[in-house]
């Protein structure tokens, strides 16, 4: 018998519990409809029976997504019946949309789908500048469940389909991913410097800079050790302007390269002076040779990659390189190389100063009597060959500009000259038309027959 009651009472709990909301609420509830206070006070109870009390007594309708269950305990006292239907939602973990008077209790990340503008839409966005495929995994990541993403690889445009409030929010997105990047004007002068024993080490390049101009540098220079050759990067003024005019003076310095690169920022721009030494390259695959030709780039070598930060500044990734190469009769080439990688943030239109990148050569010379020098066996009686050993120091002169098309001078510059000389080609096609013409003239009067007593010719008039 008490086994009986008690499968009783499991089988009415809930109904008596939802008796027992009806009257509650009930009671609580003001007569007017128009304002309408809810007094509620829950204990561990399933979010869909309060939901269901609510619509039944209030006479509205109350929608639950599917997924929407689990259980509140909350305590409302005299609140309005649209912040009381907020408030349960919110408590269970879930999000409240109303759409002409109905209300729709669905997951958060569903919210969207029964708004009052719930209907999805196709929308169109041209990607200009960024990579099209980097923009499609960002936005895909802002879509609603419901929306999808489509890339037209050809075209550059992301075809979206959505509801209004997310492709209003992926076309602000867009704007901000998508925007035009900055290029870059980069002024660079490669410069060898050629050391005495006095300097064998390298420039104390560190006099020529006054405490004003100071800020950024780093070196290592003064060590002790001279194969560690040491490595300044500075500000440019005009101390080290005089210096520089004073070693071309002294003829120690000489100009490797001059380069001027224009570069979008993120991306690398780079130059070659030099040679490509080509050698063969033999690969072998499952027993099947096959044979290609590589390449050994030497010479003076600059790669840069700019950027710019919000206020204005521009941030290098500097890679300058200076390097002799050779290949052996065998095909193996073999490669001498100066070269640094280092990263600095530049002012926009300051000029950077890299050194210290010591190169020593040895240098083999011979020297003998004319004929008697050159005899097989004993002609090294009559010569000898001496080895010297030379060092040189590279420098890089870097000046970066932050470009704008639409107002920098000398883009009206160029225009400028560029107009000119199309007026200075227009006048010289001109010139050469009213020549051939002259030409042309000449030789017809040349080749007409001379005119007899009782004709008349008029000839050049």
């Amino acid at each position: 018998m008490m086994v009986r009651t008690y499968q009783l009472d499991r089988k009415i709990g809930p109904i008596l519990r939802i008796l027992v909301l009806l009257l509650l609420v009930y009671f609580c509830t003001s007569l007017h409809a128009e304002n309408q206070k809810i007094t509620i006070s829950l204990q561990d109870i399933e979010i869909h029976e309060v939901m269901k009390m609510l619509s039944q007594q209030q006479r509205m309708n109350i929608v639950l997504a599917e997924g929407v269950d689990g259980k509140v305990s909350i305590n409302l006292y005299d609140m309005d019946l649209d912040d009381a239907i907020h408030s349960i939602s919110w408590a269970a973990g879930f999000a409240v949309e109303k759409r002409n008077g109905n209300y729709f209790i669905v997951e958060r990340g569903e919210v969207g789908k029964y708004s009052d503008s719930g209907i999805t839409e196709i929308r169109s966005f041209k990607v200009q500048y960024t990579k099209l495929s980097e923009v499609e995994s960002i936005l895909k990541k802002h879509l609603s469940s419901y929306g999808k993403i489509t890339a037209l690889t050809d075209r550059k445009m992301l075809i979206v389909e959505d509801l209004p409030s997310f492709q209003d929010k992926i076309e602000r997105l867009l704007a901000a991913i998508d925007t035009e990047p900055k290029q870059i004007l980069i002024e660079a002068k490669v410069l060898e410097v050629t050391l005495t024993d006095r300097d064998s080490f390298g420039v104390d390049w560190t006099k020529f800079f006054t405490s004003q101009g100071g800020l950024g540098s780093f070196g290592t220079q003064g060590l002790s050790n001279p194969g560690t050759p040491g490595l300044l990067f500075q500000f440019v003024g005009p101390n080290l302007e005089l210096a520089l005019d004073a070693l071309k003076e002294q003829g120690r310095l000489r100009t490797l390269s001059t380069p001027k690169l224009l570069a979008m920022e993120g991306n690398t721009a780079e130059t070659v002076v030099g040679t490509r030494l080509g050698y063969r390259v033999t690969t072998t695959i499952n027993l099947v040779t096959s044979e290609s030709i590589e390449f050994l780039e030497t010479g003076v070598i600059l790669k840069v990659t700019p950027s710019v930060d919000q206020q204005g500044r521009i941030l290098l990734d500097i890679h300058p390189e200076v390097s002799d190469g050779s290949v052996s009769d065998d095909g193996i080439p073999s490669k001498t190389t100066t070269q640094l990688s280092t990263r600095m943030l530049v002012p926009d239109g300051q000029t950077v100063f890299l050194g210290g990148l010591i190169k020593r050569n040895t240098n083999e010379t011979r020297e003998g009597v004319p004929v008697l020098g050159d005899l097989p066996i004993v002609g090294s009686v009559f010569s000898n060959r001496a080895k010297s050993l030379t060092s040189t120091e590279i420098v890089v002169l870097i000046t970066p500009q932050i470009v704008d098309f639409r107002q920098d001078e000398w883009v009206d510059e160029t225009m400028e000259r560029t107009s000119r000389h199309e007026e200075m080609l227009n006048k010289d096609e001109r010139r050469a038309e009213k020549n051939l013409e002259k030409m042309l003239d000449r030789n017809i009067s040349e080749d007409e027959p001379e005119p007899d007593n009782d004709g008349m010719w008029l000839l050049n008039q």
